[in-house]
């Protein structure tokens, strides 16, 4: 398993749970504000993501034994869990199987559950919608449109910044500009095919069927934010997954998908006031 390590090298752990399609290198926007809280960020890549290995047919629900493993690895006796978007239903996981190490989950404009009527796959932006449906019909095709996207970017991330922000909310437009240059912004995108597309797309094969475990509150705590505005998950799959968890639901008045990096203080001042 590939991690990317963020924050203060000896501080609190967090998990941290990337998007798709993406990768660890997702998150290195919150190096300082984690570092700042002593936090230690730890963002793994999914199986066949980045450079971790793959695992064919692997489940949502499969994810919670993947990280123990990771943990155990690391040496950690606890840590808490940060799950945003596409990263959202594997935190939840976390929570559902949970152990006595996960001290929190934060879930930040987490996509819903497909399948079970809380979500259906044609709500989601254009080319997410059309992924999570080519990654279980034709992923052979999938495979191919991502290897040729991803190869587009890194041959030339202007113009691939460019023709993202074009899909882009005015607001999440502002945000993702200060993410640093084109080339740099985009490795978010570029860096989870180091080893192929095959891993990006059993990502979003994994994330449009049926997570394989049930929902239910339980003793970890557990708080869920969501952008207002946001164009690419639907504001409802955070509302019912709040109701359904009996959790906290914030949401975040005027922002879009990535309000999550605006807001990121106040997600890591939420985990870093969990009791350990």
């Amino acid at each position: 398993m590939a991690v990317w390590n963020y924050g203060d090298p000896a501080g609190r752990p967090v998990m941290a749970f990337h998007g798709v399609p993406s990768c660890g290198a997702g998150f290195e926007w919150a190096d300082e504000p984690a570092r700042q809280r002593g936090l230690r960020l730890i963002a793994p890549d999914r199986p066949g993501v980045g450079w971790s290995s793959p695992a064919p047919g692997w489940r949502v629900g499969d994810y919670p034994t993947m990280v123990e493993a990771l943990a155990d690895t690391l040496g950690l006796d606890s840590y808490s869990v940060l799950g945003y978007s596409g990263g959202g239903p594997y935190a939840v996981a976390c929570h559902a199987r949970s152990t006595s190490r996960v001290q929190a989950v934060a879930i930040c404009a987490g996509i819903g559950q497909i399948g079970d009527g809380w979500a259906k796959g044609d709500e989601f932006e254009k080319t997410d919608a059309q992924m999570l449906d080519l990654a279980v019909r034709r992923p052979r095709r999938a495979r191919m449109t991502m290897a040729i996207a991803a190869r587009a970017a890194k041959l030339s991330p202007k113009g691939a910044m460019k023709a993202l922000l074009q899909q882009m909310s005015a607001t999440d437009r502002d945000v993702f500009g200060t993410l640093g240059p084109p080339r740099k912004a985009m490795r978010l995108f570029t860096e989870a095919f180091s080893v192929g597309a095959a891993g990006v797309v059993a990502d979003y094969a994994a994330l449009a069927q049926p997570w394989g475990f049930g929902l239910a509150p339980n003793h970890i705590p557990l708080s869920v934010w969501h952008g207002a505005d946001d164009p690419s998950v639907p504001l409802a799959h955070s509302q019912i997954l709040a109701m359904r968890l009996g959790a906290p639901l914030t949401v975040w008045s005027g922002e879009g998908h990535f309000g999550l990096v605006t807001h990121i203080g106040d997600v890591l001042d939420w985990i870093a006031s969990q009791p350990t």
